[in-house]
């Protein structure tokens, strides 16, 4: 829980590498929280305000105030956001790894205070947004993963049966197939197609008509013959 606390703490020889013991030592009278570190074999407490003018300073003892003073908090509203207590931990030591890098000064404890829990709040929501596309990722992955043969076949299918179609759409004398494109890939009405080509509208009617039955006539053509070869093979 104190891993990050025991580091900073390791790194002052005059404090206590005790981490548990140094936030004992604090108590709190009538100014609010005071910690104390050892200077000289004396005890000097620390108020808010002093923390926070070392703290705006870069003394390493306000950092560590900062750190007690604020853990506890953090962590109850990582846990309650994330519902993640195996990351909550973790989450809270980046929060303050962020105050720590960020180099800015503040006026008031206050300040510094909501800086924290905003941090902290945006670190959860990050944290939760990566989890939801780590399961999407994983949905996706199973989904891959139920990829079955009949799938595998029902796709070649489609893909045979969508290349026989464009070649048959080709293959579809001139006039017939220049209304049949208008008509399917650009979704034209009939008398927008006629319209266009400057024919009748009963024209163009007859002309999609007739294309639609010779791809159709195609299409049996094409059904037949692999029900052939399936004969022959079975």
């Amino acid at each position: 829980m104190f891993v990050l606390f025991q580091k900073f703490l390791l790194q002052q020889k005059r404090v206590d590498p005790d981490p548990v013991r140094y936030l004992l030592r604090a108590r709190r009278n009538r100014d609010g929280l005071h910690f104390f570190t050892r200077n000289h074999h004396s005890m000097q407490p620390l108020t808010k305000n002093q923390i926070l003018r070392g703290f705006n300073r870069g003394e390493e003892r306000a950092r560590h105030a900062i750190y007690g003073l604020y853990h506890d908090a953090l962590l109850v509203m990582t846990r309650r956001i994330t519902r993640d207590s195996s990351s909550a931990e973790d989450l809270v030591n980046d929060t303050f790894e962020v105050l720590y890098k960020s180099n800015r000064n503040f006026a008031e404890i206050s300040l510094l205070r909501d800086f924290l829990f905003q941090t902290g709040k945006n670190i959860c929501i990050d944290h939760l947004r990566d989890q939801e596309l780590e399961q999407k990722k994983y949905a996706e992955l199973r989904e891959r993963h139920s990829y079955s043969e009949e799938d595998f076949y029902a796709d070649i299918t489609y893909s045979e049966t969508r290349a026989l179609i464009f070649k048959s759409i080709e293959a579809l004398p001139e006039k017939l197939k220049i209304v049949f494109r208008l008509r399917y890939f650009d979704d034209l009405s009939n008398e927008a197609v006629a319209e266009h080509l400057h024919i009748a509208v009963k024209t163009a009617y007859n002309r999609y008509s007739e294309a639609r039955q010779k791809l159709k006539w195609d299409l049996e053509q094409a059904k037949r013959f692999t029900l052939y070869l399936l004969n022959l093979l079975l």
